[in-house]
């Protein structure tokens, strides 16, 4: 192995050792449709600390900072410790075709779980539930893993509407989490003296 060879060799290594690691790894992400529900299922692992990631996710004041589609995020009531009534809006695009949803959510917490049940007679859907579970890996990491079955109370178009709404659920929600990681790892550092 010739002196440059090697050079490059230990500087490539020296540069993969000290740049960071991000754990934001999709280990599972499936999206369907069958009678009238769009299905999506994501499992994620995020490089932030449960505790972290948790807060993040409870901070729904701040959901329209994670996802440009969020247009507005607001608690409307707690009527117990562990409930929140949700409101969001957000931007549906099919083409150039757009329209704002609002879903009014009774969101269950407990401890690293959240399942989010929409009120229809209040919301832009027949019916709506998303679970997210949170778990702590190795090394300080997050598992999520996330579940939403939403049946819309608009026409989505037959004909490539389906797929469009399928691929927004599947990116939108990785954007989503991976923003979630960055608002997390942020969270977790050491305040500077």
């Amino acid at each position: 192995m010739s002196r440059l060879t090697q050079g490059l060799s230990w500087v490539a290594a020296t540069f993969l050792w000290a740049a960071p690691a991000s754990a934001f790894t999709i280990e599972h992400s499936e999206a369907r449709y069958a009678d009238k529900h769009f299905k999506y299922e994501l499992t994620v692992t995020l490089d932030a600390p449960i505790d972290s990631v948790n807060e993040v996710l409870r901070d729904y004041d701040e959901y329209p900072s994670l996802n440009e589609r969020i247009l507005s995020a607001k608690v409307l009531d707690r009527p117990e410790r562990d409930i929140a009534l949700l409101e969001t809006t957000v931007k549906v695009c099919f083409g150039p075709f757009c329209r704002n949803v609002t879903r009014v959510e009774r969101v269950l917490e407990s401890r690293y779980v959240m399942l989010a049940i929409a009120d229809p007679d209040r919301s832009d859907v027949q019916s709506s539930e998303t679970r997210s579970e949170l778990t702590a890996t190795h090394h300080g990491a997050t598992r999520v893993k996330y579940v939403t079955d939403v049946v819309p109370n608009f026409w989505v178009p037959a004909l490539g509407g389906r797929r469009m709404m399928l691929k927004l659920l599947e990116s939108e929600t990785s954007d989503l989490f991976l923003n979630v990681e960055r608002r997390a790892q942020q969270a977790a550092k050491p305040a500077a003296p």
